[in-house]
């Protein structure tokens, strides 16, 4: 039985790509996947390019990006772990410091109802 026999797809062509060839339409790829999971599969990625030279994926961001927020409550995440491990090791903790928890926490919580916001606003908007 021969590779071709019973598939759907039973054309096989290859291609060669110079290193920068290669980086640049795997960098493509990589970015149209992240909003197109319809295409993950590097061969359904290329099909759809080669026959129809275009893929139109129209990106949808909340007006609060995930990705910054997600950056800002780690580095608060980070400032809180300080304070917590300085406060373990020397047993007590200033009143500035305590306050500066609070505010971490404040802007987490403020960080998250805003995403979370942006998040309801687009399901009414759909």
């Amino acid at each position: 039985m021969s590779w071709a026999a019973g598939r759907d797809r039973n054309i096989c062509k290859r291609i060669t790509f110079t290193q920068d060839e290669w980086e640049q339409v795997r960098k493509l790829h990589e970015r149209l996947t992240r909003y197109a999971p319809q295409y993950r599969s590097f061969s359904s990625y290329a099909r759809k390019m080669l026959s129809e030279r275009r893929i139109h994926v129209t990106e949808i961001r909340p007006l609060t990006d995930p990705e910054p927020i997600a950056k800002e409550i780690g580095r608060i995440g980070v400032n809180v772990n300080q304070i917590t491990h300085w406060a373990n090791a020397n047993e007590h903790i200033t009143p500035a410091q305590v306050a500066e928890l609070r505010a971490s926490f404040d802007r987490i919580e403020q960080l998250l109802g805003d995403l979370f916001a942006d998040k309801r606003e687009a399901r009414k908007d759909a």
